[in-house]
């Protein structure tokens, strides 16, 4: 596959994700790691090997009642991660679009808080 051809696909993949939250959604990028956020939800992505894609997805910080510090719950997919393919990109870009739009368990597996 080309890089042309990769990049109409990589752009035909998200292309819901930013239909769906248009300018309200933000991407960064920093080596590795991808952060794509909306209204205080936040999906990390990271390269974990050559053929697979870690995320967390971080819901909004609010006060945790007992040390009255701010906090944050952090989800994992069903799977914990995708591989890189359309099939799993597709997953990934929907996940993304039900968090963040309020969707938690039992599509998302609350793993920690911080």
């Amino acid at each position: 596959m080309s890089y042309a051809n990769l990049g109409q696909t990589f752009a035909a993949t998200f292309s819901p994700l930013v239909s769906t939250f248009g300018e309200r959604l933000s991407f960064s990028r920093e080596g590795q790691q991808a952060q794509w956020s909306f209204d205080g939800h936040v999906v990390v992505v990271e390269l974990a090997a050559t053929d697979w894609i870690a995320a967390q997805f971080i819901a909004p910080a609010g006060t945790d009642v007992v040390s009255g510090r701010p906090s944050a719950a952090v989800y994992a997919s069903d799977r914990c991660g995708y591989a890189m393919t359309n099939a799993d990109c597709e997953r990934m870009v929907a996940d993304m679009i039900a968090f963040f739009s309020g969707t938690r368990e039992p599509r998302f597996t609350f793993v920690a808080a911080r």
